[in-house]
């Protein structure tokens, strides 16, 4: 379909709105009353107000015209222009405010400025003449365009137009058999069909509900999102069609909804679907609505919204509101490609419809692709068809438009032309594939067309970080300004809603991605302006190109140089050019095409920028990360428009010594040991982050640098505090201003100074969320210290504080969630201090505590009557070895972890009722009884006081238990090993080190148990083995590590572990005979290791595939293959390590066959052989091995004689003999020749 109106009508209505504000600006203003351009000045905004106002009217109406698509791109090039004669006014601003500074306050400008300003622009030609020139082409386009509107007659061409283009669906599938959807279609049935009113959750995720409505209304909305033509109409026809939407719907009805959500026509289209009644086109709403009320009020009906756009909220509840008149269980069905419309109408969670599985997608692919043909018979053209098809990412309607084009002609010439060439550039009708998808670029707003349309200088698959793109979108003057908002936030904004509209997709934490097909739109949309330039990909060059985008490695630079001629360039980005001549490349374009606002250079072999950068008066963005850049040009510094500068991982030596003119910057993104290097950081007032500052007692380094900085946000690290030297000189910072501070973190490298005070002047702003304090030499914490003063505060860190003895008060901080205290030496008790006022709650929404390395910490007060950490999640207690007792623990607590603490009981669970109870009242029934906790996951590790847990592990007190880990608690001499059986949630248990737990505790397990560990010196816990071990059938990891007693493993026991994924016999020395391995179809890692007995495979004659899936195998004695291999083949074996084998010889006679027989081999480990005198002779044979590791091996003194495997790619040795050593040196310097 072709575009109602130019695409470059949109851009240009966006650059005309930035104009506007940008000629009415204070500097542009400032600057005209200077230079006597001020009437020029506001004629030329009359004019841009009048241009704006004609195509305004072109917008509202829709055509085709060739005319119209000239005029329009005249208009664009001509607002370029304009755009850049005012950046250039502004630059003059910059630069004389620059080297005025001293002499300049608030709106007050020299003489000097006047003066030179005037100059400026007599030597360039007068800039009068330029102004009326702008003027003067604006005003002949406006005429222009004024006089097409007029020939076409657009009211009623335009209306005609707009009318026949409107998508049209109905319920009937088009297609005679569909694809790939049968998961998608049971998926929506089950949510259309399931109760609105059911309160039971449903085990099944494919029917998960979220509540998205305040109101309760039965009616329920289900929205089905995704980009165009996946296929979101031809579901919804499959699922309408179906027998038992039929039996469980009285009415069914089906409206395209499309780009008109008129509410009166929709309204009309639903009632003549239920009555063969025509209604009456003069009827008012409120009579239609109430047709609507009676026709559903007594029926159970599905409703299907076709193609909905419209994000209009009170549009759709005047739609809705008689709807709600259906009958308990009716549904609407929405397909829309929004995800803003879906979360505005959906009561239920939207279903995401991704592209077709590769062989279903073939299959359909192939029936359009070869029509009536068989495939078979071409079988050159089916290799050719996979490829084309894998581009497509699952679309089926690229499927139909590329399947089309190929059925045409089955040769093998145009399979391959329309293989090689882009999808875009292909001739498609209205109903294919781009033309679809450009409906959604067409219902863009015009500010988010030039967003969009500029990220086709990204190659597809490109991870884009929605901060930096947005750095770019506002260089590029892309973002409008929007009164005192972050100008990032606004960007921000406009991510989100592209990524709404599906031209985005989360990939994940941080990265985004665009779908291969968006990508294929926006190249289609931008090839005027836009060219990107991959290895082997060159396109026709744009006679108006203005960014330009280079992935290669192998670009002749004289074809760099070429772009030189393209004036108007307003982006460079260039990847991974490793030419050392390239410099000289930059300093000639840098001085032809100085209208650059984006530059791009990181990643590529470069050691200078040439001082010809100064030239570029425009630039905004300036990346050279990951260079080799020592130094900044001097003339860097008369960049005065800069925004962001990223010099990430370059070794940066120093700074220009004018860097602190460029007072625009707004992001320095540098490694922290760079950014220090910078002194009079102060006069960059609007930076936006600053990562880290370390006060030195210099110049330009002193912590009132820190004053102005009012804009920081982010995370800002105060480093060498001690250089600090009282309260007054610490308030310099004016940290207390600082409103968006997100974390502070502030550090002392030494105790020496006042730290006591220099605290007390480091107040922050109530605003903070996160604070840290590290090393901090002072006695007492600072008064600021409050709910008051930190009412915001939401995450604390205490570390290396060794002086103070008491904890803060912070049991009052209302929105404290995260706290942890490490290594405070001088506290020995945490008494009512740490709580505050016993009239509130204390840590009323702390859910995480930490405290770790408190050596002389012993006690622990309990409060009374008052709840205490009510919301409390995770309690970690680490390396507090005189800690006596801990107080109670909340209900709350999901994960308790104790490592090496001096306690001899496990605390008590806090019942709700009641704080803490002191321990000489409690009895012994009282500690066991009623009293349920939340935890799942508990790790005791390390406490040599603990004896007794019989009390504390019982199935009432721990309901919800996961995970479980007892380890090196050497006086444990009660663990209720019958009661195991009783945790019937438990997943993973880990017995350790517990040496004195008796012979007559006989260890019963539960069925649930996924992870299993019993490890050395548990007494006589390994006798439990292996009765214990029996109908663990979800079980997936076994690791029995340093049991004597253990001496076999009957086949009934291991043959029912079917889930079992990792196995582990370690220091088993009485262990003689394994049976079952052979029903293990799960088992992928498997180690045997110092089991010296071990000699009987049990229950030989057994049958099954076990072991034949094996993946990764650890030995320590290769005769350990006949006992266990000697009829199983190993054909996925990717991993297999011998480690501390005594033999002298590996793998000889049949074990030299079963090696050779590994053809999957990939990765082999030879570790700790200290006897080993040979390699096996046949290790060359080995031909899939990939990595090969020889370590502590000092008795192999030379390679094989056949050698080692061709395929090898990685070696690596350690301690191995000298003359081994020498060998493998120039093994592996082969392989690197051999590589290059």
């Amino acid at each position: 379909m072709a575009a109602l109106i130019p695409i470059g009508g949109s851009i240009a209505s966006a650059v005309l709105d930035n104009l506007v504000g940008q000629v009415s600006s204070d500097a542009i203003q400032q600057f005209g009353r200077h230079s006597g351009l001020q009437d020029d000045l506001r004629r030329l905004r009359t004019t841009l107000l009048r241009t704006r106002f004609v195509l305004n009217s072109a917008e509202k109406k829709r055509t085709k015209d060739d005319n119209l698509t000239r005029i329009l791109q005249e208009l664009k090039d001509a607002a370029y222009d304009a755009e850049d004669l005012l950046d250039e006014f502004d630059y003059q601003v910059q630069q004389q405010q620059a080297e005025s500074q001293k002499n300049l306050e608030g709106n007050f400008i020299s003489s000097s400025l006047i003066t030179r300003a005037r100059n400026l622009f007599n030597r360039d030609g007068d800039a009068v003449t330029r102004v009326r020139e702008v003027m003067g082409r604006l005003d002949r386009i406006a005429d222009d365009m004024e006089r097409v509107i007029r020939l076409l007659d657009l009211d009623d061409e335009g209306e005609k137009y707009k009318s026949s283009v409107r998508r049209e669906s109905s319920s009937f599938l088009t297609e005679p058999k569909v694809f790939g959807r049968e998961k998608e279609k049971e998926k929506v049935i089950k949510l259309l069909l399931k109760s609105s009113d059911a309160t039971e959750p449903s085990d099944d995720d494919l029917v998960r509900i979220c509540s998205k409505r305040l109101k309760k209304d039965s009616i329920s909305v289900l929205p089905v999102v995704g980009i165009g033509g996946i296929g979101k109409t031809t579901l919804a026809q499959l699922i309408y069609n179906d027998a038992k939407v039929d039996g469980y719907f009285n009415l069914k009805i089906w409206v395209c909804v499309s780009d008109n959500f008129d509410v009166k026509r929709l309204t009309k289209e639903i009632i003549e679907s239920v009555t063969p009644e025509t209604q009456c086109d003069h009827q008012n709403l409120n009579c239609l609505q109430e047709i609507l009320k009676k026709k559903i009020m007594s029926k159970r009906f599905l409703l299907v919204l076709d193609d909905v756009w419209n994000d209009d909220n009170n549009k759709w509840d005047s739609l809705f509101a008689p709807l709600r008149s259906g009958l308990q269980g009716s549904k609407i069905l929405v397909t829309t490609r929004s995800q803003k419309v879906a979360e505005m109408m959906g009561t239920m969670e939207a279903v995401f419809l991704e592209g077709l599985a590769n062989d279903a997608y073939w299959e359909f692919f192939r029936r359009h692709a070869f029509g009536s043909q068989n495939p078979e018979e071409h079988p050159e053209l089916e290799d050719i068809g996979k490829k084309i098809a894998d581009r497509l990412k699952g679309s089926p309607l690229a499927a139909k438009t590329l399947g089309g084009l190929l059925n045409l002609d089955l040769d093998e010439r145009h399979w391959r032309s329309i293989m090689i060439s882009e999808i875009w550039e292909l001739k498609q009708r209205e109903d294919d594939i781009i033309p679809v998808l450009r409906l959604s670029y067409q219902y863009l707003p015009a500010h988010l067309k030039q967003c969009i349309t500029y990220c086709s200088i990204f190659p597809k698959a490109y991870e884009y970080e929605k901060d930096k793109l947005v750095q770019h979108w506002i260089a590029q003057g892309f973002i409008v300004p929007q009164g005192n908002v972050r100008i990032e936030e606004i960007g921000s904004e406009y991510f989100h809603d592209l990524l709404g509209r599906s031209f985005f997709q989360h990939s994940r934490e941080n990265i985004y991605v665009m779908h291969d097909l968006i990508h294929d739109l926006v190249q289609s949309v931008s090839v005027d302006e836009h060219l990107r330039i991959e290895d082997g990909k060159w396109q026709e060059i744009p006679s108006r190109l203005r960014h330009l985008s280079i992935y290669t490695k192998n670009l002749e630079l004289s074809k760099l140089r070429d772009f030189g001629k393209y004036k108007n360039l307003r982006t460079l980005v260039y990847i991974n050019l490793y030419d050392t001549h390239f410099g000289s490349v930059l300093n000639y374009l840098f001085t032809v095409s100085t209208k650059i606002r984006v530059l791009q250079l990181g990643n590529n072999y470069i050691t200078e920028l040439p001082e010809s950068i100064g030239n570029l008066k425009h630039l905004r963005y300036l990346n050279v990360s990951y260079t080799r850049i020592l130094r900044l040009p001097e003339s860097l510094c008369n960049l005065y428009n800069l925004l962001v500068l990223n010099i990430s991982r370059c070794p940066i030596e120093n700074f220009p010594t004018c860097m602190t003119n460029l007072v625009k910057l707004r992001q320095l993104e540098a490694d922290e040991k760079t950014i220090c290097k910078l002194a009079n950081f102060g006069k960059l007032t609007s930076l936006q982050e600053l990562k880290i500052f370390k006060v030195i007692k210099q110049r330009g380094h002193n912590i009132e640098e820190l004053k102005d900085m009012i804009q920081l946000r982010g995370r800002l690290c105060l480093e060498n505090l001690e250089n600090v030297e009282s309260k007054q000189e610490a308030s310099l910072a004016k940290l207390n201003k600082k409103h968006y501070l997100d974390k502070l973190e502030l550090v002392w490298n030494s105790s020496a100074g006042n730290n006591d005070e220099v605290l007390e002047g480091l107040q922050p702003h109530s605003n903070l969320q996160r604070l840290e304090i590290r090393n901090y030499g002072g006695v007492r914490f600072p008064s600021w210290v409050d709910p008051q003063s930190l009412k915001s505060l939401k995450s604390i860190c205490l570390k290396n504080i060794r002086s103070c003895r008491e904890l803060p008060s912070l049991g009052q901080l209302p929105f404290l969630k995260i706290l942890r205290i490490r290594n405070m030496d001088a506290v020995k008790l945490v008494g009512y201090e740490f709580y505050g006022s016993p009239e509130v709650k204390r840590f009323p929404l702390l859910e995480e505590l930490e405290i770790s390395n408190m050596l002389e910490w012993e006690e622990w007060f309990r409060t009374e009557g008052i709840q205490v950490f009510p919301h409390l999640l995770k309690l970690h207690i680490k390396d507090c070895p005189k800690l006596k007792g801990l107080a109670c623990l909340p209900p709350s607590l999901r994960e308790l972890e104790l490592r090496n603490v001096g306690i001899n009981m496990l605390p008590e669970s806090w019942d709700g009722d009641h704080d803490f109870t002191d321990d000489s009242k409690m009895t012994v029934r009282s500690r066991s009884s009623s009293r349920t906790s939340s935890i799942s996951d508990m790790y005791i590790n390390g406490c040599p006081n603990l004896e007794n847990l019989e009390q504390w592990l019982l199935l009432h007190h721990l309901p919800a238990i996961k995970k479980m880990s007892i380890i090196s608690c050497q006086k444990v001499v009660r663990l209720p090993m019958e009661r195991f059986k009783d945790f019937l949630s438990l997943e993973y248990l880990d017995i350790t080190s517990c040496p004195l737990l008796p012979s007559r505790a006989r260890l019963i397990l539960p069925s649930s148990l996924r992870h299993l560990k019993l490890n050395s010196s548990c007494g006589h816990l390994d006798e439990s083995l292996p009765d214990c071990l029996q109908n663990l059938t979800s079980l997936t990891d076994l690791r029995l590590v340093g049991c004597p007693h253990i001496t076999s493993i009957p086949g009934e026991v291991l043959s029912h572990m079917i889930a079992l994924n990792d196995l582990t016999f370690w220091d088993c020395r009485e262990l003689r005979s394994l049976g079952g391995l052979r029903a293990l179809r799960s088992l992928e890692d498997l180690t045997i290791r110092r089991c010296p007995r071990l000699t009987v495979l049990a229950n030989e004659e057994e049958q099954g595939e076990g072991l034949a899936y094996l993946r990764n195998l650890c030995i320590d004695d290769t005769a350990l293959v006949k006992v266990l291999f000697s009829t199983i083949a190993l054909p996925f074996l990717q991993t297999l390590q011998i480690w501390g084998s005594t033999q002298l010889i590996l793998f000889a006679g049949e074990e030299q066959l079963w090696l050779q027989s590994l053809k999957s081999l990939r990765h082999l480990y030879l570790e700790n052989c200290t006897n080993l005198q040979s390699l096996p002779t046949e290790l060359r044979g080995l031909s899939t091995l990939r990595y090969l590791e020889i370590s502590n091996c000092p008795e192999i003194r030379s390679l094989p004689e056949k050698g080692l495997p061709s395929s090898l790619t990685e070696l690596y040795f350690e301690n191995c003999h000298p003359v081994l050593t020498e060998q493998l040196k120039r093994h592996q310097e082969m392989m690197m020749k051999s590589r290059m």
